[in-house]
């Protein structure tokens, strides 16, 4: 159950992260890919052959085609993987459980090579796992998990309307208990 709600949680994140970027920049972060990643990229997000080489259109076809096939997950952990790839090479053995230090200090790099974007898909996909991640999360805005809920309007209720249908279901129950009772009647 609880792969299962971190996969869960993980995909709200990536889908949110992925919505708020800009299809350019999508664009490029999937570009940056290479060999079989970029064609596993491809066929994940259903890209036609040469969806690449139109750079004013790519962004918008990954975003729908992550939207229709619902694989902002995989999607988000692929567009990372340059920037997890270096980011493992950097921190060396300490990459299995980096701490919050080493994190900081690796981090501005990161940012520089491949920009906060991918960083930020990079840290979404260790926030669940990792001790240091974690604690970056909790402790850099940047990084900050976004709520759902923050990105959803109010719902504002008229409390007219709704005093309007409580008193209409209660004249609904009544009518039905009413009936109800007329026929038990009938049949006795």
């Amino acid at each position: 159950m609880n792969d299962d709600k971190d996969r869960f949680l993980l995909d709200r994140r990536y889908t949110a992260a992925i919505e708020n970027l800009e299809d350019s920049t999508i664009a490029t972060l999937a570009s940056a890919l290479e060999g079989e990643l970029k064609d596993a990229f491809a066929r994940l997000v259903g890209l036609s052959d040469g969806a690449f080489e139109d750079q004013a259109s790519l962004g918008a076809q990954i975003r729908d085609g992550i939207a229709k096939r619902r694989v902002a997950h995989d999607s988000g952990v692929i567009l990372a993987e340059p920037c997890t790839q270096w980011s493992i090479e950097q921190l060396g053995d300490s990459s299995e459980d980096p701490t919050l230090e080493e994190l900081n200090d690796l981090l501005p790099k990161a940012i520089e090579k491949f920009g906060l974007d991918a960083v930020h898909l990079m840290v979404i996909q260790y926030s669940r796992s990792l001790k240091g991640f974690r604690q970056l999360v909790a402790a850099d805005e940047r990084f900050a998990v976004q709520s759902a809920v923050a990105n959803m309007g109010v719902l504002e209720k008229d409390e007219a309307e709704q005093a309007a249908k409580r008193e209409a279901r209660k004249a609904r129950k009544a009518a039905e208990a009413e009936k109800k009772a007329k026929q038990q009647g009938k049949r006795r």
